[in-house]
């Protein structure tokens, strides 16, 4: 998915939706701006891998006309809705289970197994890959070394919107991930969703 917006998005949804390679100046036109607007944005696309440029021959004397059309990367970066689709497979997830919160966390423990089974987990402590893994995905984790040590407070959680309709659901999963990609170590892990008003807390402890 691409990063782009503003100007440069309404380029490169122009280019996108072209039924064939466009010229600057019939993009220029048809989004009112300057070609060399259309040119620098182009540009920056192309940089990025989401756009090729080409030449067209005038058939004259005139010098070639540049042509625009997207990278087969580029052709796919329309905008995305994993919101819609995740709140639709929870709901049903939901209706189709009589234990629901024991699928997902299931279903999260697998997930999590499999990261923990790739090559850059070798040699790092569990917290260290808890809190690559909880920073990675947003989690904004927040290590309490001034309290017992073991603590990860959570800032942020990426999953907000569908904990609003899904709580139970979304952090079984979440604990489940956790149990994965530690479940070769020698400690458990245990999320306390909620811990205070502004975060989650996330207890590292030896295995009994």
């Amino acid at each position: 998915m691409t990063s782009t917006s503003g100007t440069r998005a309404r380029v490169l949804a122009a280019v996108r939706s072209a039924p064939e390679p466009v010229t600057i100046e019939d993009l220029a036109a048809d989004l009112d701006i300057h070609p060399n607007t259309v040119r620098f944005h182009a540009g920056a696309l192309e940089g990025e891998g989401l756009v090729s440029q080409g030449r067209q021959p005038t058939g004259g004397k005139g010098r070639p006309r540049t042509l625009i059309y997207p990278t087969e990367r580029g052709a796919r970066s329309g905008r995305r809705n994993y919101e819609l689709l995740s709140t639709v497979l929870l709901a049903q997830l939901a209706a189709a289970s009589e234990r629901p919160a024991d699928v997902a966390r299931a279903a999260g423990k697998s997930w999590g197994t499999s990261l923990a089974a790739r090559p850059n987990h070798d040699g790092r402590s569990a917290a260290q890959v808890l809190d690559d893994f909880l920073a990675d995905m947003s989690f904004e984790p927040d290590r309490e070394t001034r309290q017992k040590p073991g603590q990860i407070l959570l800032r942020n959680c990426p999953f907000r919107e569908l904990v609003d309709t899904h709580q139970e659901l979304v952090c079984s999963l979440h604990s489940g991930l956790l149990e994965g990609l530690v479940s070769d170590r020698p400690e458990t892990v245990e999320l306390i969703p909620f811990h205070s008003t502004t975060s989650c807390l996330v207890r590292l402890c030896p295995s009994m």
